[in-house]
């Protein structure tokens, strides 16, 4: 039995309109695996770089207290949960992050992103620092 999958799914979970089509087309998965699979290749093989970084600028960054709470649906609910780490991190920590990750934007042109999910908001700023 294929598995469904919409286009307002696909874009809960990365906000790129290039790679949901490139899943949507590789229609029907008859598995979870087969979508991941799926899922995967559009992204490494069929994305375009302006669909990278559609997908990046959707995110907030992070540490961004206010960004994150003007955002709504489930793609910022997916983010809230994954950036809840930060959540009692202090002033301080997150005002440093900001500027981090400021940083990183003028030079690399995007914004920083990483797999927030249980990260600490000291942890997030060490690995800005590094890149």
């Amino acid at each position: 039995m294929a598995i469904p999958v919409s286009r307002e799914t696909l874009l809960t979970c990365c906000h790129s309109g290039a790679w949901a089509d490139a899943v949507l087309a590789k229609q029907p998965f008859q598995s979870m695996e087969k979508l991941i699979e799926g899922a995967r290749s559009a992204w490494w093989n069929e994305t375009p770089i302006t669909g990278w970084l559609e997908a990046f600028a959707a995110h907030p960054r992070l540490g961004d207290r206010r960004g994150l709470a003007q955002r709504s649906g489930a793609f910022s609910d997916l983010s809230r949960d994954e950036q809840s780490s930060a959540a009692g991190a202090a002033e301080a920590t997150l005002a440093a992050l900001a500027d981090w990750n400021a940083r990183y934007e003028a030079r690399f042109g995007h914004i920083f992103i990483a797999c927030a999910a249980g990260t600490p908001a000291d942890r997030m700023l060490a690995m800005v620092k590094q890149r």
